[in-house]
């Protein structure tokens, strides 16, 4: 049994001993979300020089239906849209269930599906800071 005068500090320690605990759990998992998203992006821009039945299965089926419903059949329509040059990540931030990955050439929105992280909109740039991105291949 605790004592009366020690039932408060006690309370207290055991509070932000478990505020720690799931603040660690929280921010690790944020971690191996934002590498997941990360490498769904590289995939991506990889594929769509080379591998271009890869690059759209990697695309949200809504934003893939938009690209053929605009510009006729993924496999070809994804290569004229995109000219995709790989190159390292600058930045990965996730919110949630969806994630911006900037690349040195590009910036790819992403969404976690069941099976993954897919992609929503790529070749997406902003003519200025704190204005919306302009996406070349997007879904609603």
């Amino acid at each position: 049994m605790i004592p009366d005068r020690l039932r408060a500090p006690v309370a207290l320690l055991a509070v932000g001993f478990v505020t720690t605990v799931l603040l660690s759990g929280c921010s690790g998992q944020g971690n191996a979300e934002a590498g997941n998203a990360q490498a769904a992006a590289v995939s991506f821009s990889r594929a769509v020089a080379g591998a271009t039945d890869e690059a759209c299965g990697l695309l949200a089926p809504q934003t893939r239906k938009e690209l053929e419903d605009r510009e006729g059949p993924c496999a070809s329509a994804l290569p004229a849209e995109l000219q995709s040059t790989p190159g390292p990540v600058r930045s990965t931030e996730v919110y949630g269930k969806d994630a911006i990955v900037r690349l040195e050439s590009d910036t790819i929105f992403l969404a976690r599906f069941r099976d993954g992280w897919q992609v929503t909109a790529a070749g997406c740039a902003r003519a200025q800071v704190g204005r919306p991105y302009d996406c070349k291949v997007k879904g609603d």
